[in-house]
């Protein structure tokens, strides 16, 4: 009963991913090196708020050009994160952080969001950590999305077939 049940879940969840448009895609510099393409993955009849509101599923995948530390990430991270956060996004980010693995040239980090299931971080297809706090999505899909983002040109690349 419960294979049964692991593989109606896992068909529930590649049903979900099925119904998702990559809607852009760029890539990510740090000066003249090219550190990772990335992909955004939505319903292409959405805007860029609906996006990112609690009921879209959406994901990001980013595929390194580069070998990357966990501390890579997180240092990055905290430039598109706002200074203050609640205590319980904090803690939702934090636990993220904690799950960061270092990656080598080829390997993908997937930021996947699923309404109800919360925001899933993997690599190379694997689960490593689920956040289900709200808010939390928004905020960070927002390190590359929001109004402030890492890098507004590769923000545009990857919202280019949002509706406006």
């Amino acid at each position: 009963m419960r294979i049964l049940c692991c593989f109606i879940l896992l068909a529930l969840v590649n049903m979900a991913h099925a119904n998702l448009a990559q809607v852009g895609a760029g890539t990510a510099r740090w000066g003249l090196f090219k550190v990772y393409d990335a992909a955004f993955f939505t319903d292409a009849n959405v805007t860029l708020e609906q996006a990112l509101a609690e009921h879209t599923p959406v994901r990001l995948e980013l595929c390194y050009a580069r070998s990357l530390s966990a501390e890579n990430f997180i240092e990055g991270a905290s430039y598109g994160l706002p200074e203050s956060l609640s205590d319980e996004l904090q803690q939702a980010v934090n636990r993220l952080h904690a799950a960061y693995q270092p990656v080598k040239q080829g390997d993908c980090y997937q930021l996947d969001f699923q309404p109800e299931q919360g925001t899933a971080l993997l690599l190379n297809g694997l689960e490593l950590v689920r956040i289900e706090t709200p808010g939390f999505k928004a905020l960070y899909f927002g390190i590359w999305l929001g109004q402030q983002p890492l890098s507004v040109q590769l923000k545009r690349k990857l919202t280019q077939g949002l509706s406006r």
